[in-house]
């Protein structure tokens, strides 16, 4: 009788969970990471390299998908990226999370471009 209302809370709980509005969509990859997730139209990726040269590679995937570098800074703990594809603006953030693993954000443009956003991960972790 316990045993079936543990489960039965069990199951509320991940029906709540699955309903809940999360536009999160974790799916799995060849990337460095091994994983992206897509939320509020952000893509992001943890890479298993330090910040240098993720943001390296960061630059140099812009410039292999023909990105225009309109704004780049890099600190001690975060790097960014601002570019342009034709009109559209791309956001690239890089966070520091330990010294060897850095995790990027793409959006592209305003509300977020699941495809494009993934092109580009994928093409920094092509250059590595």
């Amino acid at each position: 009788m316990l045993k079936n209302r543990i489960l039965a809370l069990c199951l509320v709980l991940s029906m709540c969970v699955a309903v809940s509005g999360c536009a999160a969509v974790v799916l799995g990859g060849a990337a460095a990471g091994g994983t992206y997730v897509f939320v509020t139209g952000q893509a992001k990726q943890k890479f298993n390299a330090d910040l240098g040269s993720t943001y390296q590679a960061a630059l140099k995937a812009c410039q292999n998908l023909n990105l225009k570098v309109e704004e780049n800074k890099k600190r001690l703990s975060d790097a960014s990226i601002k570019a342009k594809d034709v009109d559209t603006t791309v956001l690239i953030d890089l966070e520091y999370v330990s010294s060897k693993v850095t995790e990027v954000s793409v959006r592209y443009g305003i509300l977020g471009d699941e495809g494009a956003s993934r092109r580009i991960l994928a093409a920094i972790n092509k250059n590595f």
